[in-house]
């Protein structure tokens, strides 16, 4: 293990060149739930041939491109409806289409990437339901429910995309140590009571995409930092509660969510193994547990239970290595 010394000064050098109780926790497990493996990275080579345009059934379609879509069409039929005289027909089918496409998009895997196009869905909506409630438009009876519903799987989303960092929010650091970047389990023992994936939610039972694993354990329990790194957030995260992000380098982050308490600080220098914070309920949450996440260089969510144990450079020739 990297002693804080060497660790230290390597920060320096980077600075001037630039146990616990078996309880349920979160998220509940479903029989019949999809499991959803991190996206591939996209690559940097240009296609020989033109692909065919791909279909929102595709399932290599991300989320921001389907929400964008869905925008459009909105607008569109918003506007016959509207040269039509308001046809309630129409109208109802737009929002009734809208959410039920951006409903698709929020269980799909979020890549930082897709920021924008959650940001997008949420002042739109926002917006087209009070133009429509000053208008006195037809409206489903359901629509205000059914919006609330759609928005609160968007806000997940934007507060998981923040967090993973979007790309040009923060410059990538080096790495702190040397050798393969390994990141090691936060709790002890590891008892994984929700894994990575579609899910159902706990609060709403709608399926929304778990872009990490709910770890067990009881309140109180240390929460040690999966490797050595810079602390680049400590505090309130929305529905995370107290939440902790560490910077490992070469865009590789872990995520800790629903802290009882926080023991560092933004711009700290952890070292593997280092109790960073404590478990507890803070946020949005059925109990006390430890929601973990891994992302990469791209902004993407991994399966932490996936890439623990294993060097990172490892990971990526193995992607690599891929038809």
């Amino acid at each position: 293990m990297l002693t804080r010394l060497a660790v230290a000064a390597t920060v320096v050098a980077m600075a001037t060149g630039c146990v616990s109780a078996r309880r349920q926790a979160t998220w509940e497990d479903v029989p019949d739930a999809v499991d959803v493996h991190q996206p591939t990275p996209r690559s940097t080579t240009m296609a020989t041939t033109t692909p065919t345009a791909p279909t929102d059934a595709d399932p290599d379609v991300s989320a921001g491109v389907l929400i964008d879509r869905a925008l459009v069409a909105f607008t569109d039929e918003r506007i016959r409806a509207r040269r039509g005289g308001e046809n309630s027909l129409l109208w109802q089918r737009a929002w009734s289409d809208v959410l039920s496409r951006i409903d698709d998009a929020v269980t799909r895997a979020p890549v930082a990437s897709d920021l924008g196009a959650f940001v997008r869905a949420r002042v739109t909506l926002d917006v087209e339901l009070v133009n429509d409630q000053r208008r006195g438009s037809p409206l489903p009876e359901d629509i205000e429910a059914r919006i609330s519903r759609t928005l609160l799987g968007v806000d997940e989303s934007v507060q998981e995309l923040r967090a993973a960092n979007a790309p040009g929010t923060m410059a990538s650091t080096p790495r702190l140590t040397d050798g393969d970047l390994v990141l090691r389990a936060p709790l002890s023992p590891l008892i994984i009571s929700s894994p990575f994936g579609r899910r159902h939610d706990p609060f709403t039972r709608a399926i929304r995409y778990h872009a990490g694993v709910d770890l067990d354990a009881a309140e109180g329990a240390a929460i040690y930092a999966a490797a050595s790194g810079i602390v680049v957030y400590a505090g309130a995260q929305g529905g995370y509660g107290r939440y902790i992000v560490v910077d490992h380098g070469g865009g590789v982050r872990s995520h800790y969510a629903h802290c009882s308490k926080i023991n560092t600080s933004v711009g700290a220098l952890v070292i593997e193994g280092d109790v960073i914070g404590f478990v507890g309920a803070t946020g949005r949450a059925t109990g006390p547990h430890l929601h973990f996440a891994v992302t990469d260089d791209l902004g993407a969510f991994l399966d932490p239970m996936a890439v623990l144990d294993i060097p990172f450079d490892s990971l990526k020739d193995q992607v690599a290595k891929k038809p």
